[in-house]
């Protein structure tokens, strides 16, 4: 029994590193297909049989499986689950992580069931179940952890560029220019964001519209913020510079209130941690040689 539970075990940690920690990538023959088609040239029969197994038979037959999971699977979990992918950063695809999470609920069944038909009993059978149960739990867990970083990530970067944004508007730059400047500038996730939120004003969309959809894909009441002033202030009329200079304003009051909260919680983890480690440490170290002496005299 335990070899099975622990090859169940094996298997889905497996499947977890080998989904996460595989980068995603176009394949090769899709990028010859686009690129096929770029030209408007056909593939034959003869070069699509020069595909690879996975290619030709794989592929569309997971495409297809895809397709009757979606219809399969409510629309209100899989709007759920991808909206926090979003707001994770896209680690990975709707398809990707449904499989990854089916996987790891059939291993935590597999596992419940073998823990209840074993031998054994009491705490020990608890905790094999509650192991089991947190097998299942892992994907939404790990996506959770994500999206928290994330949005911390963006919490942090948000009033350098907000700062940076004031400075270049008022050194004579549109607020589009700025954004796109700031983006240019900024690292990490805040940065990303604003690039793609000036790619899609590039493209025809509104700076409304693209800030709006920032909004949806992050998540933060900051950066929320923010975004609403600047929309407030283009439909007001109110000029851009005094607004950004408010927010900064807010912006640098709330990395201050933050760092004070930070600092006023460090006292309490310090606490745990001398309770749990140092003070047993001590302990140990001050009571061991008498310990061991009467243990000689006894």
């Amino acid at each position: 029994m335990e070899l099975i539970a622990a090859t169940f075990v094996a298997l889905a940690v497996f499947a977890f590193a080998f989904v996460v920690l595989r980068p995603q990538r176009m394949p090769a023959d899709v990028e010859q297909r686009l690129a096929r088609l770029e030209h408007g040239a056909a593939m034959g029969r003869e070069e699509l049989m020069d595909l690879p197994f996975s290619a030709r038979v794989a592929r569309p037959i997971a495409g297809r499986v895809r397709a009757m999971g979606r219809l399969l699977l409510p629309h209100g979990l899989t709007q759920a689950i991808q909206q926090r992918l979003v707001v994770a950063g896209q680690p990975m695809t709707v398809p990707r992580f449904l499989i990854l999470q089916g996987f790891l609920t059939a291993s935590s069944i597999a596992l419940l069931l073998v823990f209840l038909l074993s031998d054994s009993s009491g705490i020990l059978l608890a905790v094999q179940l509650l192991s089991a149960l947190a097998l299942n739990a892992i994907p939404i867990y790990w996506l959770r952890i994500k999206g928290a970083n994330r949005k911390r990530a963006i919490r942090r970067a948000l009033p350098d560029a907000v700062d940076l944004t004031v400075t270049t508007v008022e050194a004579g730059m549109g607020i589009d220019g700025a954004l796109a400047a700031v983006g240019q500038e900024t690292r990490g996730p805040l940065g990303e964001e604003l690039r793609m939120a000036m790619r899609e004003t590039t493209l025809g969309s509104s700076r409304r519209e693209a800030l709006l959809r920032m909004i949806d894909r992050t998540r933060v009441p900051e950066l929320t913020s923010f975004i609403q002033a600047l929309i407030q202030a283009e439909q007001t009329g109110i000029p851009i510079g005094q607004v950004l200079r408010i927010q900064a304003a807010e912006m640098r009051l709330k990395r201050r209130q933050n760092a004070e909260a930070a600092a006023q919680r460090a006292p309490v983890k310090l606490i745990l941690v001398l309770i749990l480690l140092v003070l047993p440490a001590m302990l140990m170290f001050v009571m061991g040689p008498a310990m061991m002496q009467m243990a000689d005299a006894i």
